[in-house]
């Protein structure tokens, strides 16, 4: 098994507080940014630092604004303003020209923040996301979310009397239905706020709300995609939140995606679900050789 915990905890000034950075390994002159989802902390990319590290990269890992660490940061949400935090954090950390990589909404911040201040990044990667979602016809995202984001939601609301209780929670999920290994303990008890017997998930749902807008309805992202002067690595899950066999990008939907976003080049990594395509040795590992780390 192949994973690392970080090394060191940095506090970068953003609007409204202090952004929680996590640094894995020791400071290089090569870096990647590595940026999680939407109510994800910075340890889902405990076994992909690994092989960055021992490429010889440097991997900061941000709990971004309203999560974990960061949960304490006000509005604004949404991809604008998560990619003035990640510039933040690249000035302030003096990280130079790093490769982003962002898994699930990290890949909506990923291509705002190249968008927004170009020539800040040397390279972009999405894990399952980046890429704007099929909005059904007729529906808006109000009413879209609860159908994808459901059971994510339904947990943000629910208490847990002990850090167990909220392991066994995830143990009865469907997309870790292989177990759950220490990594996965570690990033879900970074994740309780609290005190026992009322702990609770430490996503604020109004940054979810908000948040969300951009991955399915936003202008900016799809002028963002359209605007790229560099090719993009999408690597995309077969199956869903859920371990549902569709996963959040449909193969009968990729033709017509590569065709409008042409310099994103999607790779399908197979047996894989929205989770384990990162947060698993198997995913982190084919990750890992076709990016070269």
């Amino acid at each position: 098994m192949t994973s690392i915990t970080p090394t060191k905890k940095h506090l970068v000034d953003v609007t409204g507080g202090q952004l929680a950075v996590y640094q894995y390994g020791e400071k290089t002159d090569r870096s990647i940014l590595a940026i999680h989802g939407i109510t994800s902390n910075h340890l889902a990319w405990q076994h992909l630092a690994a092989h960055a590290i021992n490429s010889g990269y440097t991997v900061y890992a941000p709990d971004l604004r309203g999560r974990a660490s960061s949960n304490h940061l006000p509005a604004p949400f949404g991809m604008k303003a998560h990619a003035a935090d990640m510039e933040a954090t690249i000035n302030q950390l003096e990280i130079h020209q790093p490769i982003v990589i962002g898994h699930s909404m990290g890949g909506f911040v990923a291509i705002a923040l190249d968008y927004f201040y170009p020539n800040q990044v040397s390279q972009i990667v999405f894990i399952d996301g980046g890429l704007p979602l099929a909005l059904p016809p007729g529906m808006t995202v109000e009413q879209v979310l609860p159908l994808v984001l459901g059971p994510a939601l339904a947990r943000l609301a629910m208490t847990f009397a002990s850090q167990e209780a909220y392991i066994d929670y995830w143990r009865a999920h469907p997309a870790f239905d292989s177990g759950i290994s220490t990594e996965m303990v570690n990033y879900i008890k970074h994740d309780l706020v609290g005190n026992a017997p009322e702990l609770k998930p430490s996503t604020n749902p109004q940054c979810v709300t908000e948040d969300s807008v951009d991955l399915w309805s936003s202008d900016l992202i799809n002028q963002a995609l359209l605007n790229l002067d560099r090719n993009v690595l999408m690597f995309r899950a077969v199956r869903g939140l859920q371990n549902e066999p569709t996963g959040l990008y449909p193969e009968a939907l990729l033709s017509d995606l590569s065709k409008k976003y042409p310099k994103v080049k999607i790779l399908t990594i197979a047996n894989t679900n929205h989770y384990d395509i990162l947060m698993s040795d198997y995913g982190a590992n084919e990750i890992a050789s076709l990016i070269s780390l």
